[in-house]
């Protein structure tokens, strides 16, 4: 079921009915503020991919490690795109246009139809090669404590820590998430999940993979039901945002 079907068939049922089908949301919410790992499945008819999504805040070497042999993708770490404009981030499709011989590699998009959310890739200078599991962790350690200045408005003292304590190209790519009706991916919905939980949209994310394929809804369902991760359709976090009815990232200083 896509996205958009889910949304009209949870308008048009009962309240009881709504809390089951949106039982799953209510728990992912309250496993990110407890820096519990949530499973974010985006949508059928886009990647059909699922997500390990942890609140940056509460990373931890042994969470890096997981992330790393439980779910095994790309480590990333996610702030709004109006966040990271705050310390001269750009989209890296934008970068990389400007340069004369890659303009071709950067019109091209993946059958799901979006530009990628990537940035730039940063080790933060303390590290030792930037790879290593506690190397990961010193590095989104401090872009979460960037963005915390960020979201208090304090975007001089931001830019000026980014700058001085960050190396680029490094092992830690950078997403940058647009406005939910602008682009539906990972990368927003899991910033989107971390803003109706009460945190700064500040989130760590990798993909859940298996054998030679995307990790499937079945084992998914077997790692929430092992491991206590909770596991949540896209469609729910959008339903969640539409009864906000404002633009949550107005609510940390980068409308």
């Amino acid at each position: 079921m896509t996205n958009n079907n889910k949304l009209a068939e949870v308008k048009k049922i009962g309240l009881y009915q709504r809390w089951v089908l949106l039982g799953n949301i209510y728990e992912a919410m309250s496993a990110m503020k407890r820096g519990i790992p949530v499973l974010l499945h985006d949508d059928t008819a886009r990647e059909n991919e699922i997500d390990y999504v942890l609140h940056a805040s509460k990373v931890t070497i042994d969470k890096i490690y997981e992330m790393r042999t439980l779910a095994g993708g790309l480590i990333c770490y996610a702030i709004p795109y109006k966040a990271g404009e705050k310390i001269g981030l750009e989209m890296g499709y934008k970068i990389l246009s400007l340069i004369p011989g890659l303009v071709e590699l950067t019109k091209k998009t993946l059958r799901y139809g979006d530009k990628p959310a990537f940035s730039i890739w940063v080790n933060h200078i303390k590290v030792i090669t930037g790879i290593r599991d506690k190397d990961r962790y010193l590095t989104i350690r401090e872009l979460n404590r960037v963005s915390d200045l960020i979201f208090q408005g304090k975007y001089e003292e931001a830019r000026k820590k980014f700058l001085s304590e960050f190396t680029t190209p490094g092992h830690l790519p950078i997403l940058l998430g647009k406005n939910l009706r602008e682009r539906r991916g990972h990368t927003e919905l899991s910033l989107y999940l971390s803003m109706l939980s009460g945190l700064n949209p500040s989130v760590v994310i990798v993909e859940m993979l298996s054998y030679g394929d995307a990790l499937g809804i079945e084992d998914a369902r077997k790692i929430e039901r092992d491991k206590g991760y909770p596991l949540v359709e896209g469609s729910d976090i959008l339903y969640m945002v539409e009864k906000v009815e404002e633009d949550l990232y107005c609510r940390y200083n980068i409308c």
